[in-house]
């Protein structure tokens, strides 16, 4: 099974309870309702880590902005925190604070998924929902629900349920807080379209029974239910988009390198306008990007000869640029005996690898079961005390310090754990998915490619990365294996930290209270027992996270197969497309196309140095001098700077999704 977010001591929950601030209604006024906020960041802070990634952060920032100041509360500080938890799920409680799992970030395809996302959270402040509840078990459910902020082990121990607290938020809520993100993304200049791509990337993934989606799905209303309710509105109802309103959601996703989408959307405006020259020469252009050379260059023609003369002339001399490159890939020539020898060899490594990891893997899974079970039998011994009040700088204040450190970092230890064991998958066809079954299916692309007859002119200049791909893919399999040794290691630091785990607890039940604070004598027989508890488990959770870090480095070597197969190296002109997207997101498109093929780097590699450039405050040019000086990858570069490789993930993958996201596809998976 999925572990869900671990945190041993119900002690924590029965004490935030007796913390919460007094219920507030509706008219609760702006700075009471922020002061209440503030106190659930608090808690919140104090048993979950925060992502401290500058690149990730800027982005959220970035994207936040705008929606921000489209808001009608203008005296409410919105601000959004990145939790260190690999779940798709975000919540919002009191006051503008906004938190959004780490997972999320890994999970959107686009800027305008991610404002769908903050609007939507945005729009349950802006509507007061946590104050409509009259009780402290309202805000409580946002907080233990829709925050992921504990998982099913805590539920099953504890007076939870007695209390009450996990009453769920009223569905109708989340219909609300969905129109109100959808106005706010208009507002702000973002493609309201990308909140429905955001659901139907959940419906179409949710088939697959991720358990990172567990808690969203679980927490908000059915997906094909919000889709439908989506398009009824007036930002996104057919009936009532204009055909120019639509032309420029298009040209918006064109200038943000969403060639994929833009392109689907040309094509609409062109299915019920055929004569719309405007949506034709930009259909052309996002089809030379995608590598659709033949369509592209006849909507070009076709926009040349009906459209103004602006449009000819542009579209002239993407015709001119094309019959020149098309001169030169005439004269290459690339053998490929070689090649189709290589791909058995990596082929049969890949097979081997796989069973290697294999075996790892089930041996971690079985792993985590014993952890949990021996979790689960610790809890039981926790003594309940809700009844007590804390005041700060007590004994009693000292040790829930103490207590939520620890559960932060038995938390981490499990879930990252967790994720480096299950998410290598399996490379067979009838199991889950993984990274296992990506270096497979990237393999197989590359093997349909060198068996078509004859060869596409547009694929040749892709031919000579294969060796650059087949590294890529041997360090990611060689990566995997030390992830998942690396997270069975720390499952052993883990699971000699429960010993003093145990004794702590042991102690904790003898512990007597007196006026509100624990007595003297007991604290001091105790506070050696909670530290080395915390220091042994802490030890566990950085281990744990070297193993995610592995993980990762794994998942961008394979991006950076993926973009080098999308032939992006073909011609200066498709190239062009790649420095755009780039200098859109990064600010940074330094590598010209003549300085990429001199240094004889991939896209893929420009795409990563360009991400480790602005992540550690570099340039494309510096990131590629010191793997060509360490004889490194670009991945390895990354990590030894100390990036976090999870966001180097993330970006690559939001490159890519720009040449391949096609939500019309996902959206068939829900019909």
């Amino acid at each position: 099974m999925w572990y869900r977010r671990f945190v041993a001591i119900p002690l924590i929950v029965t004490m935030c309870c007796a913390s919460i601030p007094a219920p507030a209604n509706a008219t609760t006024s702006t700075a009471t309702e922020i002061a209440m906020g503030k106190d659930y960041d608090k808690q919140i802070l104090a048993t979950t880590n925060v992502v401290g990634d500058p690149l990730l952060n800027a982005w959220v920032g970035g994207i936040s902005e705008p929606l921000f100041v489209a808001t009608a509360r203008k005296d409410v500080p919105y601000s959004v925190k990145i939790l260190d938890v690999p779940d798709v799920n975000a919540f919002s409680t009191l006051g503008g604070f906004i938190y959004m799992d780490q997972g999320t970030l890994d999970f959107v395809q686009s800027d305008d998924e991610l404002a769908g996302v903050i609007g939507h959270e945005t729009g349950h402040i802006e509507r007061r929902h946590a104050l409509e509840n009259q009780n402290k078990a309202g805000v409580i459910s946002l907080l233990f629900g829709l925050g992921s902020m504990f998982s099913a082990f805590l539920y099953q121990f504890g007076n939870i349920f007695e209390a009450g607290i996990m009453a769920k938020i009223e569905r109708e809520d989340e219909y609300q807080a969905d129109k109100y993100g959808l106005m706010l993304m208009t507002r702000s200049g973002y493609d309201p379209d990308g909140m429905v791509s955001f659901m139907r990337h959940l419906g179409a993934y949710s088939g697959e029974k991720n358990g990172l989606l567990d808690r969203y799905l679980a927490d908000h209303p059915d997906t094909p239910k919000r889709v439908a309710a989506l398009v009824g509105y007036p930002e996104l109802d057919p009936r009532v988009r204009t055909q120019a309103q639509r032309l420029a959601a298009a040209i918006h996703d064109q200038e943000e390198a969403r060639y994929a989408v833009a392109a689907r959307d040309f094509t609409a405006i062109l299915a019920a306008e055929p004569n719309n020259t405007i949506a034709q020469f930009h259909l052309g252009e996002t089809q030379l990007a995608l590598g659709a050379v033949a369509n592209g260059e006849q909507n070009l023609a076709q926009a040349a000869a009906n459209g103004s003369p602006e449009t000819r002339t542009l579209a002239g001399l993407h015709i001119s640029a094309l019959r020149a490159s098309e001169a030169r890939l005439n004269l290459l020539h690339v053998d490929l005996a070689p090649l189709r020898d290589q791909l058995a060899a990596a082929q049969q490594t890949q097979a081997q690898a796989a069973t290697a990891i294999g075996t790892r893997r089930n041996s971690g899974r079985a792993q985590l079961q014993q952890i949990q079970d021996r979790e689960g039998l610790i809890a039981y011994g926790i003594p309940n005390l809700a009844a007590v009040q804390s005041k700060p700088g007590t004994r009693l204040d000292t040790l829930l310090r103490n207590v939520s450190t620890m559960s932060r970092a038995l938390d981490a230890a499990n879930l990252k754990a967790q994720t480096a064991i299950n998410g290598v998958g399996s490379g067979l066809r009838t199991r889950e998915g993984g990274l296992l079954r990506n270096g497979s299916e990237i393999l197989s692309a590359m093997d349909a490619q060198l068996n078509v007859a004859p060869l596409p002119a547009q694929s040749l200049p892709t031919l000579p990365l294969f060796p650059s791909v087949f590294r890529n893919l041997a360090a990611a399999d060689g990566d995997m294996v030390r992830a998942v040794d690396a997270a069975r290691a720390s499952l052993a630091i883990l699971d000699l930290s429960l010993g003093d785990l145990d004794a702590f607890v042991h102690e904790l039940q003898r512990v007597r209270i007196s006026r509100g604070d624990i007595v003297e004598s007991d604290y001091a027989t105790l506070e050696p027992l909670t530290a080395k508890a915390v220091a042994a488990i802490n030890r566990a959770a950085v281990a744990a996270s070297q193993a995610t870090q592995l993980y990762d480095m794994a998942r961008a070597e394979q991006l950076e197969a993926r973009l080098d197969l999308l032939g992006l190296s073909a011609t200066p002109e498709r190239y062009a497309t790649l420095q755009h997207a780039l200098d859109v997101r990064f600010h940074n498109a330094t590598i010209d196309y003549g300085t990429m093929l001199q240094d004889d780097l991939s896209p893929g590699q420009v795409v990563a140095a360009s991400i480790v450039a602005a992540d550690t405050k570099s340039t494309p040019e510096a990131v590629i001098a010191e793997a060509a000086a360490g004889r490194r990858s670009i991945v390895e570069v990354a990590n030894d700077r100390g990036m976090s490789i999870l966001a180097l993930k993330v970006f690559m993958g939001l490159i890519l999704f720009d040449y391949t996201d096609d939500p019309e596809k996902e959206a068939r998976t829900l019909t």
